[in-house]
C-alpha cells in the first residue's frame, strides 16, 4: 500500500467512492436525480414530509397496527437503501481504482465478507431508525413496545439473505 499524505491510498478511493454515493443518494431522495422519472422527480420529496406526518398522526391518535406498519416499511426501506449503496460504493471504488490489484467487486467476496460488509451498515442504520421509532412511540403513548423493535431489526438479515438467494 502506498500512503499519501498520511492517507492509504485504498481509504482514498473509498472515501471518494462514498462521497459519490451519498451525493447520488440524497439527489435521488430529493427527487433531483437525472436517472429519476418526471413523476418520481415531484414525488420523491414529498416520501420525507408524508412519512414523519403519518407517524405524527398514527403516534399521536394511538392506532398501533397502521403505526408498526409504517414503521417496519421505514426499516424495510432504510435497509434497502444501506444495502444498495454499500454495493455502489464498492463497485465505485473498483472503477476510481487506478489498477485494479487490491480490488475485488462484491461479486467476488466470500460469504462472511458480504455479511460484514453488508449487514454492519444495515443494522446500524436500522437500529438507530428502530431505536427513534421507539423512543418516540415511548414518548408519546408511554408503551414500550420491545417486539417491534426487534422485528425491525430482524429485517437486514432477511433482506441480506433474499439477496444472497439471488
Amino acid at each position: 500500500m502506498i500512503i499519501e499524505k498520511g492517507i492509504i491510498v485504498k481509504q482514498k478511493e473509498f472515501l471518494a467512492a462514498f462521497k459519490e454515493v451519498f451525493v447520488y443518494q440524497a439527489r435521488k431522495k430529493f427527487g433531483l436525480s437525472d436517472d429519476l422519472s418526471k413523476r418520481e422527480k415531484y414525488l420523491r420529496p414529498l416520501t420525507i414530509p408524508v412519512y414523519v406526518i403519518l407517524l405524527y398522526f398514527f403516534t399521536q391518535n394511538h392506532y398501533d397496527i397502521p403505526l408498526v406498519l409504517l414503521m417496519l416499511v421505514g426499516c424495510a426501506w432504510l435497509s434497502a437503501i444501506a444495502m444498495d449503496s454499500i454495493r455502489m460504493i464498492y463497485n465505485r471504488r473498483r472503477t476510481l481504482a487506478e489498477s485494479n490489484k487490491g480490488f475485488r467487486d462484491i461479486e467476488e467476496f466470500t460469504f462472511r465478507e458480504k455479511l460484514f460488509t453488508y449487514l454492519i451498515p444495515a443494522i446500524v442504520l436500522t437500529g438507530i431508525f428502530a431505536g427513534g421509532m421507539l423512543v418516540i412511540t415511548f414518548i408519546r403513548t408511554g408503551e414500550l413496545q420491545l417486539h417491534v423493535f426487534v422485528g425491525m431489526l430482524s429485517i437486514p438479515p432477511v433482506l441480506f439473505y433474499n439477496l444472497r438467494t439471488k
